[in-house]
């Protein structure tokens, strides 16, 4: 839950307007792309970090009791929803298609009445269904990501796609994730973050690859959280694992199919 007190620090003065700010104390990892968007509505000020996904309500008018107590309402309510799957729609399908991705997998979903969103299915190492991020089309849709987990206990969960070879790509995207593995062939992970958690951890150590490969976005807040995950796979993980880190202007979801397997293979 995002800090009233930060919420209000950053609020904008007119109604509609909304603005984006470093996130301070963000729980994925120190924030310098102002991924914390702050929007005053007619009811109060909503919040979202696109970095650690938690989101906040408040008013600048009412006593801090009042405050608190909606916050808490509408943070209980955003864990508790789910999506309601549909087929994809035209534009869907356009922008899985604009990302080399094959519209007939299940993984991809439309949302009942949405004609601009994509559930996105994750999944855990084993292939079951640990929630779905939605992804807003519209331009300048702020969040951009919703991720829904079944349960508490799978919140804040990377997405896996694995199929038991030795070698691990992990990426910051899930799309990036996909391409990966749908291209290669080879096992990924995609963190829906730029850090990566110590449950994450802890399932690469699990699962014995023998060689890691961490591709995350080119911008400065990717290039932190590689280093960041390079040493701390090279702390956690045995001294035989390999481990490398590919430097590239581009995202893996941006290469063409062709591309990927010159990279990779």
């Amino acid at each position: 839950m995002i800090d009233s007190k930060q919420i209000i620090k950053n609020a904008p003065s007119n109604i509609g307007q909304q603005l984006h700010v470093n996130h301070v104390g963000c729980e994925a990892g120190v924030d310098t792309k102002r991924r914390l968007y702050v929007k005053r509505t007619d009811k109060g000020l909503v919040a979202y970090c696109h970095h650690c996904n938690e989101s906040g309500f408040t008013r600048d008018n009412t006593d801090t009791r009042l405050s608190t107590w909606v916050n808490k309402q509408h943070t209980t309510a955003a864990k508790s929803s789910r999506p309601i799957l549909a087929a994809l729609t035209t534009e869907g399908a356009v922008w899985l298609r604009t990302n080399y991705c094959n519209t007939d997998n299940k993984l991809f979903n439309g949302i009942a009445g949405q004609k601009h969103q994509v559930a996105l299915t994750l999944l855990s190492p084993e292939g079951e269904t640990i929630g779905w991020q939605v992804r807003n089309l519209l331009p300048n849709t702020i969040p951009k990501y919703i991720t829904h987990y079944i349960d508490d206990s799978k919140k804040g969960d990377a997405a896996w796609f694995y199929k038991s070879n030795k070698t691990l790509v992990i990426t910051e995207d899930y799309l990036s994730a996909y391409r990966v593995h749908n291209d290669t062939g080879l096992n990924s992970v995609a963190l829906l973050r730029t850090s990566i958690s110590d449950k994450t951890l802890n399932q690469i150590y699990e699962l014995n690859f023998e060689n890691i490969v961490i591709w995350l976005d080119p911008d400065e807040a990717g290039i932190k959280g590689t280093t960041h995950a390079y040493k701390k796979l090279n702390h956690f993980l045995p001294k035989q694992t390999k481990i490398a880190i590919y430097g590239n202007d581009k995202e893996p979801k941006e290469c063409t199919p062709s591309q990927l397997l010159c990279i990779l293979i």
